[in-house]
């Protein structure tokens, strides 16, 4: 790039990762990975909205949070975190609503109902680990049931493929 630039010759300049990354919908993401073959599952199962779960909270449970390139690494407690969210309310429902929603903090009417709410609902979760609750999600785990099937019925298709193969295919129409 050096000898480049010396040679007024143009490039582009280095590509650096955003600060945060959101869905398309404006939701924050804090890791964004898929790793190949491996479906890491806590529990297989139905978890419906509608359907009482039972589950427990560990607070001395260790959130990891990692990403490539030392861009951010997260080690803490569940109950650091929960402790950190009440202490830094104001902040997180700034970034809550002026950027991932992008609306102005004025324009919340009840904002301090709005942060006693959650400021109970986490103090609760923080001092009631044994939960009986309906669930937020709705989620089927199928427990990696596709890269299973495709392993091990060898459904991969070919790499390489000539006009022999595809003139076998029973997709091969014309004008297709």
């Amino acid at each position: 790039m050096v000898q480049a630039f010396m040679a007024n010759v143009i490039f582009p300049t280095k590509q650096e990762d955003e600060q945060y990354k959101y869905t398309d919908d404006s939701h924050l993401l804090i890791l964004e990975t898929y790793v190949g073959v491996s479906v890491e599952v806590l529990e297989s199962d139905v978890f419906r909205s509608d359907t009482p779960c039972r589950f427990k909270i560990v607070p001395s449970a260790k959130i990891n949070i990692e990403k490539k390139n030392n861009k951010y690494r997260i080690f803490c407690f569940f109950s650091e975190t929960v402790q950190y969210l009440i202490d830094n309310i104001d902040r997180t429902l700034q970034q809550s609503i002026e950027i991932e929603e992008k609306l102005s903090i004025d324009l919340i009417e009840n904002l301090s109902e709005i942060k006693e709410d959650i400021l109970q609902r986490l103090q609760h979760l923080k001092n009631v680990p044994n939960r009986l609750e309906n669930p937020n999600i709705y989620h089927l785990d199928v427990g990696a049931m596709y890269p299973n099937i495709i392993l091990t019925n060898r459904l991969q298709p070919s790499a390489i493929v000539d006009s022999t193969i595809c003139a076998q295919c029973d997709l091969n129409r014309p004008n297709a």
